[in-house]
């Protein structure tokens, strides 16, 4: 095998990682409400077993970092494979009667661990290996796994309620279980990949928090801060939520348009963001969308405030154009960017803060944005809109380019 197809091997056997990440992120949107009805949960404690998960990927990139650099990179990267198999097997094992939130919570925070442990892995290690030429689009082929492995979860919560003749309590464990079959692919494939080459390097790891790396260390929190202000996971998180906003009450087209129709243009828009990533550069992209992004939840605020008179299919375009543009920007740049811009000393431990800064701030705006809208209606998509205004001019004045350059450099 020529060295050229070796590595983008590697890439892809890595990047199944991101695939498990994408899955599990996305398996439960088809079953959360068997998941309530079986156990008669509270709103609370619902929103609790749902949210694991995410609650698991915060302490999951927080601990990731120092695994990658006192275990290895491939070691942590099996690890994390061994956790999303204890997640899912536990999750398909779920027992009825009391103890099953609970156990179902807690397998759900096992799985959040290990999304958060792949979310720094995967795109350090890929940046470890990858020549600088071609870095972003390597590095984007996980963002590219993460947004496919979203669009698998609905196509196989589909089928197994589409063709597996259970109850509905059979179902939804059916529908978690299934990502045994992909984790053990990606455990099986991780059997020929090797140490990153920058392992040697951090035999003796030096702080993350000193003065020599305050800049990365503030480039990497504006790029993970900004990235969720966004809206990209208010807008996958509460996409029927939405919808129904903007087509109303019992609309056939809010469940479609809130999922598949999502997901794809996520997908599309991630792969064209692989063709240009090394040819323009992480800042020219980032401006762009951004300016897009603004736009874009200004026309989608626009239109739902005007109740009644709204155009649907305007205030559709709006959030399609949206999902679009952070596809093609924000979403493809921050783990590039971030695998980037630290030394290979501390480059784990950056990466792990970068990590668990975006995570904190998912959790955040996923827990906060339905009493935003709540309260304010569609100013929620204008502070939106504003952030993104503010991370241009951030991008503008304050970003670096970091294509093509090197990273050995401490």
């Amino acid at each position: 095998m020529s060295a050229s197809r070796n590595l983008y091997w590697i890439t892809c056997a890595v990047s199944l990682g991101g695939l498990l990440f994408g899955f599990d992120s996305g398996v439960i949107s088809g079953c959360e409400e068997a998941i309530q009805n079986e156990f008669a949960l509270a709103p609370f404690w619902h929103g609790l077993v749902v949210a694991g998960a995410l609650i698991g990927t915060v302490f999951g990139a927080l601990a990731a970092g120092r695994m990658c650099d006192r275990l290895g990179r491939k070691p942590t990267l099996v690890w994390m494979g061994v956790l999303f198999l204890v997640s899912a097997a536990g999750c398909a094992l779920t027992p009825s009667g009391s103890a099953g939130p609970h156990v179902l919570g807690w397998m759900r925070f096992v799985g959040g661990l290990a999304i958060g442990g792949v979310s720094v892995a995967v795109p350090m290690y890929i940046a470890e290996i990858a020549p600088p030429e071609s870095r972003g689009r390597l590095v984007l082929v996980n963002q590219f796994c993460i947004v496919l492995g979203i669009v698998v979860s609905y196509v196989s919560n589909y089928c197994v309620a589409r063709w597996l003749p259970a109850s509905p309590a059979v179902v939804w464990r059916a529908m978690l279980g299934a990502e045994c079959i992909p984790v053990l692919m990606y455990l099986a494939a991780l059997v020929r990949v090797p140490e990153s080459p920058y392992q040697a390097k951090v035999e003796q790891t030096a702080p993350l928090f000193v003065r020599r790396n305050l800049r990365p260390i503030m480039l990497c929190f504006a790029v993970a801060f900004f990235s969720q202000l966004s809206g990209v996971n208010a807008v996958n998180y509460y996409a029927p939520r939405i919808f129904k906003m903007i087509f109303g009450e019992g609309s056939e087209l809010v469940s479609l348009a809130g999922t598949i129709g999502v997901g794809v243009v996520n997908l599309v828009f991630t792969i064209a963001a692989f063709f240009v990533i090394d040819r323009v550069g992480r800042r020219p992209m980032l401006v762009v969308g951004c300016a897009v992004m603004a736009a874009m939840h200004g026309l989608v605020a626009w239109q739902i405030s005007l109740g009644a008179s709204c155009a649907p299919w305007l205030a559709l375009a709006g959030v399609y154009g949206f999902i679009a543009a952070v596809a093609f920007s924000a979403s493809a740049v921050i783990w590039v960017f971030i695998s980037e811009i630290f030394p290979p000393d501390v480059r784990a431990k950056g990466q792990s803060f970068g990590g668990t800064v975006h995570w904190v701030m998912c959790m955040l705006v996923s827990w906060l944005f339905p009493v935003a809208v709540a309260r304010t209606g569609t100013y929620a998509f204008a502070f939106f809109a504003a952030m993104m205004l503010l991370e241009m001019l951030w991008a503008v004045l304050i970003m670096p380019e970091t294509k093509g350059k090197s990273i050995g450099q401490k």
